[in-house]
């Protein structure tokens, strides 16, 4: 019986609940809808997420299997849960971390908690400084200078869909025993959508987060930690899980985890979403000056790309005039909006009415031309390792004070600044900051900092 037939029994058939939640799973509680009914807590024949032998087994098991892995656990707080478990079960007692730079907000929270000082690995750049993959080299000259590390940490895909060598990667690191954690939040889809662009699991990656929400049909915070290979233990995992996880998991989260897991094993779910993707493609091929893929990238300029990730450019428009015509004349809703271009998610849910109106957007592109203009992209803050003088927890605790960003150069940054989304830090907490760094600040949309929304201050070490 599946997870959520067994959720659904329990409500109909058992017990009076003198425990929790409060609803009670009482229908009267209409803004609960029909979750209230199997919204349940660890009672007696439903399995404990951090002890499991039932249900919840079943579904990590039923992960493992289909991703090959030497134990899959179930996550319910996000890929941030697992990226902070993963460098957890590494570094904790103050290990250090090799991290690219242009990693999600969660790792460097994960070295604030351990403690950790951080050695940069820098991806490789595009002409116009878009974040592009990691190489095997870098991997090696990165472990070179920081022998020491407890770990080295990726993402691929990258948001735009950047895939890198993975298995080259694991290899370098497996000969100086290494762990390879691979941030692949979003990346649930790979080897599943596109037989030759391969899970990170398959390449040998001894930790692998993903969220499951992200292009798969399971509920938003639901995800998978995979570990494979000798150098991590998954006790050591799992015990890592019992820190950062909740101790009150949301089961409708995990039945849905097990949904999605089943419904993978369709392959029509693939083959309608490879379908509609290639109609997307060759619609958009079609259009004069609209671009699917950043149109000044040669095939070759990284090891692989996610083709589910759409970068939709068209010539003489703006990133912020696209998102508009897509919202306004369109209804549709952007993942992200760049100066140069949007990005769009497509996803196993995706329908054929959605494809539609999205080919309209290409066709209405095509109808309404603009001159030409240079591509508006502002130098990658990534293209220089940063001075690091702090570690970043110390800098977070430090005694500090606020100035205006422009009044900041040459000063040790306090807190992050970041655009979100993705949450990749421009600025991160012990770095000095950089004209550079205020430039891209400047020239980036969607500006937060540890505060909140960005208004134009930061806070550097005093």
């Amino acid at each position: 019986m599946r997870f959520y037939d067994i959720l659904k029994e329990t409500s109909e058939h058992g017990r009076v609940p003198y425990h929790m939640p409060g609803h009670k799973r009482n229908p009267s509680f209409d803004y609960l809808g029909d979750a209230a009914a199997i919204d349940f807590t660890e009672i007696d024949g439903l399995d404990n997420l951090h002890s499991p032998g039932g249900i919840i087994r079943d579904t990590m098991n039923l992960a493992k299997e289909m991703y090959g892995a030497k134990e899959s656990f179930i996550l319910v707080n996000g890929s941030t849960g697992g990226v902070l478990a993963a460098v957890y079960s590494c570094c904790r007692g103050g290990k250090p971390l090799i991290t690219v730079r242009n990693a999600h907000k969660s790792v460097y929270n994960a070295a604030v908690l351990c403690g950790s000082p951080v050695h940069y690995l820098m991806p490789r750049l595009a002409d116009d400084g878009l974040i592009l993959d990691v190489t095997p080299e870098e991997a090696a000259r990165a472990i070179e200078n920081a022998p020491d590390a407890a770990a080295l940490l990726i993402t691929s895909p990258t948001y735009d869909g950047v895939v890198s060598d993975v298995e080259g990667i694991a290899a370098i690191c497996h000969r100086h025993r290494i762990p390879l954690i691979v941030d692949a939040a979003h990346g649930a889809h790979l080897g599943f959508l596109d037989p030759m662009v391969v899970s990170p699991v398959e390449c040998g990656a001894d930790l692998v987060i993903m969220s499951l929400h992200k292009t798969l049909p399971s509920l938003t915070q639901t995800g998978l930690l995979h570990v494979s290979g000798d150098l991590v233990d998954p006790k050591t995992v799992a015990q890592s899980l019992t820190i950062f996880e909740t101790s009150s998991p949301s089961y409708l989260f995990m039945a849905s985890v097990d949904g999605c897991l089943h419904e993978m094993k369709n392959p029509a779910l693939f083959a309608d979403w490879r379908e509609r993707l290639d109609r997307l493609y060759r619609e958009a091929n079609a259009r004069r000056g609209v671009h699917l893929r950043f149109p000044w990238r040669k095939p070759d300029a990284a090891f692989a790309f996610d083709e589910s990730k759409l970068i939709l450019s068209c010539d003489g428009y703006g990133g912020e005039e696209l998102a508009r015509i897509l919202r306004e004349e369109f209804g549709i809703e952007p993942e992200m909006t760049a100066h140069g271009y949007v990005l769009l998610m497509t996803g196993a849910g995706d329908t054929d009415e959605m494809t539609d109106r999205l080919c309209g957007v290409f066709r209405y592109l095509e109808k309404h031309p603009r001159p030409a203009r240079s591509a508006e992209f502002c130098a990658s803050p990534y293209a220089v390792v940063p001075e690091s003088e702090m570690l970043l927890g110390n800098a977070l605790e430090a005694e500090s004070e606020i100035l205006p960003l422009e009044d900041a150069c040459g000063r040790i940054s306090a807190e992050f600044v970041m655009p979100y989304p993705p949450g990749i830090p421009l600025i991160a907490p012990g770095e000095v900051i950089t004209e550079e760094r205020i430039a891209a600040v400047r020239d980036a949309i969607g500006v937060v900092t540890s505060r909140g929304e960005f208004d134009g201050t930061l806070y550097v070490v005093m």
